[in-house]
């Protein structure tokens, strides 16, 4: 399969020891998604919230699942609270595969 411009640049490499930035990777992946290049697919908050549940240090694996519309592959971005972020690619059907589970309370983590 060919590179795609869209997906496959969405990942910003850090310059720490994590492989991405976080931030940067989650405000391209934003980005992405308000231009129309992809699709948020299911998550356990929307991108913008990602972030902020992460440092809440309240739900260990924090998941997005996103169709890229330009190739149509499918994107996970899913940050760990004990673990390094992970950004690949996923088949469609692991979307409703993955072992979802109750995220807290908006009120008790969100920044806004």
């Amino acid at each position: 399969m060919d590179d795609c411009a869209t997906c496959d640049t969405a990942g910003v490499p850090s310059a720490g020891s994590l492989p991405w930035d976080i931030d940067a990777t989650t405000k391209a992946l934003i980005q992405r998604v308000r231009a129309g290049r992809m699709r948020e697919l299911r998550h356990d908050v929307p991108l913008d919230d990602m972030v902020a549940l992460l440092e809440s240090d309240q739900h260990y694996t924090i998941s997005s699942f996103m169709e890229c519309l330009d190739c149509g592959r499918v994107l996970a971005w899913q940050l760990c609270i004990r673990g390094n972020p992970i950004l690949r690619h996923a088949d469609v059907e692991e979307v409703d595969r993955w072992r979802w589970s109750p995220v807290p309370p908006r009120e008790r983590w969100a920044r806004r």
